[in-house]
């Protein structure tokens, strides 16, 4: 089978495992990342990477790889690594923070990815550094450090690893840097530092003999291929959807082999650009990839979706989804949380080799049996895919006739792509969305305030003020969709759950009073208790008299009776977008009414 992947995974493979493990004799990952480093990952070295990449991009072709890439010092390079193995919730954060996007741009993915993605350094000579070689990353060391003291030269380019850890390596549990909560270590919704602590432990899972083996790696690229394509057929924006029966049996997401994991690790860590490129070819979808989820007790969410993955898997392929030395190797042992484990290992050491329990509990029985705790979703569809972007329709001439109607799983606005339908399955979609309530909650903040003034005269007093709490009540449940929309925008993908307050969940239930089932049982997406969170369309566009300006404000609604318009011109007729419901419920754009 030829290689698809635009990198030479088996290469890359083996600089990924060395990596690792360069960073466990140095002790980095053997605890949490300190809020200090955090910060100067997220403040000092994601800035600088956006500097060094708007600079050679000013020089054209006279760069130097040699000379003029970067190479972070350990306790970064780790944060990044890990930050990036969410590819989507990376590339998410990077595009809103360091890169402007208009409406006429023809990409919007734009992504800071890594010089040299398996490479750190060492304060010091890095002799002992096998990540690190001084005939290729030499220069571009000394570079980053000279660069990283013009851009701050009141910081440390290196800092002390040997502050919070006591003589085994291990975490004192007195460290005055560790988070005080999920939200000091969060960049767009996902916390770097608790998946730093997730990640510390995939080495233990990739140290087996078989991946120090060439043709078991060249076998795992094999399967990965497979797994990439099998994405593409568990895609919830498949055109032919299964029936009942078969999208029960089908896993909500994809659960790999460690083979695999390693495989799609490597892919994504060395270009995440190129990845994205890779899959859109593939199997026409992107893939995130989520490592949350390690509750391994039968029965539960990873171990159902690996049990339907190994059945689709067999359907597909005709194979059996189990590979000897690439599956479930157990929990680390004790001396695996030592610096020295990585010599101890490789010199033989049993007490190195054998897997502990967890907490009393034997998990022999997975041993070899089950997969990696990483899952793969299908993640937000790309703007550039062909299906996330339909273009308008002309604008009718008949006064009160719309020339874009409603389209299934579309929402009519103004986007990155300008005026047209977005798919659902797109980020630009809930951005149009939000942009519609942020309209919406505009007019009726204006309308409280005209009601106020009226209500000051005793002859309106008396008519005002219900209309005045109405207009509160339409405000807060419209907030609340804002809340739950801004929440989905920064999740993995269209149907990823997402944490909402108790208290957001308390008064949407309160909106429920029919009861109906908080989850979709075909796509396991979340209703969150409001017929405005889906919108099957927003199709507006107006007949004579329906102004641009009135279309970009609330997507509005100009000569569409669903839209609110009747065929006024105003935009505020009707339920108007937004109204009665949210956007797509009970009378708003492409919902019900």
């Amino acid at each position: 089978m030829a290689d698809p992947f635009s990198c030479d995974l088996v290469q890359q493979s083996k600089l990924h495992i060395t990596f690792l493990r360069s960073l466990h004799k140095g002790g980095v990952t053997l605890s949490k990342p300190s809020l200090e480093s955090f910060h100067r990952y997220s403040q000092l070295w994601l800035p600088l990477v956006y500097h060094h990449a708007i600079q050679q991009n000013a020089n054209g072709v006279e760069f130097n790889e040699k000379k003029c890439s970067l190479v972070p010092p350990a306790d970064i390079a780790w944060l990044w690594h890990c930050h990036r193995l969410a590819p989507y919730r990376y590339a998410n954060y990077v595009k809103n923070t360091f890169f402007s996007t208009t409406a006429t741009s023809e990409s919007s993915f734009q992504v800071l990815d890594a010089c040299h993605p398996f490479a750190f350094q060492f304060q010091g000579d890095n002799d002992d550094n096998e990540a690190f070689d001084r005939d290729l990353h030499g220069d571009a060391s000394k570079y980053t450090m000279e660069l990283f003291q013009e851009l701050y030269p009141n910081e440390s380019f290196f800092l002390n690893l040997n502050l919070n850890l006591n003589s085994t390596g291990n975490s004192d549990g007195k460290r005055k840097n560790r988070p005080a909560s999920t939200a000091d270590s969060c960049l767009a919704g996902f916390d770097v530092i608790e998946s730093c602590d997730r990640q510390a432990s995939f080495l233990w899972q990739v140290s087996g003999a078989k991946f120090r083996d060439e043709a078991f790696l060249r076998q795992g690229i094999e399967n990965y291929t497979k797994f990439v394509s099998l994405m593409g057929t568990t895609s919830t924006n498949e055109t032919n959807s299964p029936s009942d029966e078969n999208r029960k049996q089908r896993p909500q997401f994809i659960v790999p082999t460690y083979q695999i994991d390693l495989m799609w690790h490597t892919h994504m860590l060395t270009s995440i650009a190129k990845y994205h490129e890779d899959n859109l070819r593939m199997n026409g979808c992107t893939l995130e990839h989520d490592d949350s989820l390690n509750d391994r007790t039968e029965g539960g969410k990873l171990d159902t979706n690996f049990q339907a993955t190994r059945k689709l898997w067999s359907d597909i392929y005709g194979v059996e989804y189990k590979v000897p030395g690439g599956m479930y190797r157990g929990e680390p042992p004790e001396s695996f949380f030592k610096s020295d484990w990585p010599e101890r290992y490789l010199n033989g050491d049993k007490a190195a080799s054998q897997p502990s329990m967890l907490d009393g509990l034997s998990l022999a029985h997975l041993i070899g049996q089950i997969g990696a705790s990483s899952v793969g979703r299908a993640t937000w569809l790309s703007i550039d895919s062909p299906e996330a972007f339909q273009p308008p329709n002309e604008r009718s001439k008949t006064k009160g006739e719309n020339a874009n109607g409603p389209m299934e799983g579309y929402v009519f606005g103004k986007g990155v792509k300008g005026f047209g339908y977005y798919s659902l399955s797109t980020r630009e979609s809930y951005m149009v969305l939000i942009d519609r309530i942020n309209y919406k909650l505009k007019q009726i903040n204006t309308a409280i305030f005209a009601m106020y003034v009226m209500s000051l005269t005793v002859v309106f007093a008396l008519c005002t003020c219900p209309e005045i709490a109405n207009k509160k009540k339409e405000r807060e449940e419209l907030e609340d969709l804002k809340m739950v929309l801004e929440k989905k925008l920064s999740a993995a993908g269209p149907s990823a759950e997402v944490e909402l307050p108790q208290a957001l969940q308390d008064r949407m239930k309160q909106r429920n009073p029919k009861g109906h089932s908080t989850t979709d049982h075909h796509t396991g997406t979340p209703y969150y208790y409001d017929p405005g969170y889906y919108t099957t369309a927003a199709g507006c566009g107006g007949g004579e008299g329906c102004t641009s300006e009135h279309v970009a404000g609330d997507a509005a609604a100009c000569g569409a009776p669903a839209c609110g318009g009747g065929g006024g011109g105003d935009g505020g007729g009707g339920g108007g977008c937004g109204g009665g419901g949210g956007c797509g419920g009970g009378g708003g754009c492409g919902g019900g009414g």
